[in-house]
């Protein structure tokens, strides 16, 4: 009986204490990222939206046209990001300009951008996988349906083998996929 008042203790203040440290620690380093992005109208709605839900890097990672980032700001929504109409399109302005095709970082990314964003494509969620692959919200779910039912995929080709998504999808991010 003894010992269990220090386990009460430490589980009391000890377990609290290490969540608001790795919390801490990832807001450091969401805020280290997003000190890296370029300045700008639209850079603050733009973190202060998209981080409540994902890594900033699921933005700086990638780089679409203007129609591109208006499907994936469409998607967002439709997950339960909120904000006003002038926040997504400040959002949308804002990365169409610094992550468009024709932004200085898309020709060639910094490799520690690239190497951040690999798509871990037998641990990551269907709504990661969604965002990452561009896919459909069935075409994900169908993925992380298959990879239960058949295993881990080895390779891409392992991927093509899903029914009903478009192989082309995954040729896109060949170069991003993490086995």
């Amino acid at each position: 009986m003894k010992h269990v008042k220090p386990v009460i203790l430490s589980l009391t203040f000890g377990l609290p204490l290490l969540v608001w440290g790795v919390s801490l620690g990832n807001a450091v380093s969401a805020q280290s990222a997003a000190d890296q992005m370029p300045a700008g109208p639209g850079k603050d709605i733009t973190v202060a939206t998209c981080t409540k839900c994902h890594s900033i890097t699921n933005i700086t990672g990638q780089h679409k046209d203007r129609d591109g980032w208006t499907a994936t700001i469409t998607k967002m929504v439709g997950y339960g990001a909120t904000g006003s109409d002038e926040d997504f399109q400040a959002i949308l302005d804002y990365v169409t300009k610094n992550y468009g095709l024709d932004s200085a970082g898309a020709a060639a990314p910094a490799p520690a951008a690239t190497a951040a964003h690999k798509i871990a494509v037998n641990t990551e969620p269907a709504t990661q996988l969604a965002t990452d692959l561009g896919l459909t919200d069935d075409e994900s779910k169908a993925l992380v349906a298959y990879r239960d039912k058949n295993g881990t995929f080895k390779t891409i080709d392992d991927l093509k083998k899903v029914p009903g998504i478009d192989a082309t999808k995954f040729d896109a991010h060949a170069a991003d996929l993490q086995f």
